[in-house]
């Protein structure tokens, strides 16, 4: 169970693993960022190397959504957490130093290795423990039994293209990735105040 940034950090966590596999397999100059449809086209034009994770859907994981209520350390019952499967768009982009075959050939080539490195990091990843989940120091948002799964989807073709569309950008090869349980904790009301005096009375 996570609080409210859960979102921002499992995102950042995805950055992560795919920064430490990039420079381990020794690739360089490649960036890795979240970024949304606004920067495609300047990324379609990327002096260097490029990998885009790009959140499209946020949806309940329907399997939890019935779980029991939890009880807290008091003794008192709350409401479970919201389990969330976040689902991403990872792109590859190559640097295109022209708009034809001659420019286009070496920047496929930089793609084809980097959806390779792409698949292979989350493949090696696929269960994301929680020591290895994105948290800032002193900002805390995972809970000791936190952790993620990474699975690779398939987005229907017509999926794609609508969000390429969207864009004014060509069709690119992408993949699809569901993060899941990325649980959201409730906030709990404030308890209750201390009954300090109390007083019986009987109604006839």
């Amino acid at each position: 169970m996570a609080n409210w940034r859960v979102i921002e950090n499992a995102g950042r966590t995805l950055v992560d693993v795919l920064d430490r596999h990039i420079v381990a397999l020794g690739i360089p100059n490649v960036g890795v960022g979240l970024v949304t449809p606004a920067a495609f086209t300047s990324l379609a034009g990327t002096s260097d190397p490029f990998i885009s994770l790009f959140l499209y859907q946020i949806t309940g994981n329907a399997e939890m959504r019935g779980n029991p209520m939890r009880l807290r350390p008091d003794g008192t019952l709350g409401r479970q957490a919201l389990p969330l499967e976040l689902c991403y768009l990872v792109t590859a982009w190559g640097a295109r130093a022209t708009d034809d075959v001659t420019g286009d050939m070496p920047a496929t080539l930089d793609e084809a290795r980097l959806n390779g490195a792409i698949l292979q990091a989350f493949y090696d990843n696929a269960e994301i423990a929680r020591a290895n989940l994105f948290e800032m120091p002193g900002m805390p948002v995972w809970m000791p039994g936190d952790g993620l799964q990474v699975l690779l989807e398939s987005l229907p073709l017509d999926g794609h293209y609508r969000i390429w569309d969207a864009t004014e950008l060509g069709y690119r090869l992408s993949l699809v990735y569901r993060v899941r349980v990325a649980s959201l904790d409730p906030t709990d009301p404030p308890p209750a105040p201390q009954v300090v005096e109390a007083e019986l009375s009987v109604v006839q």
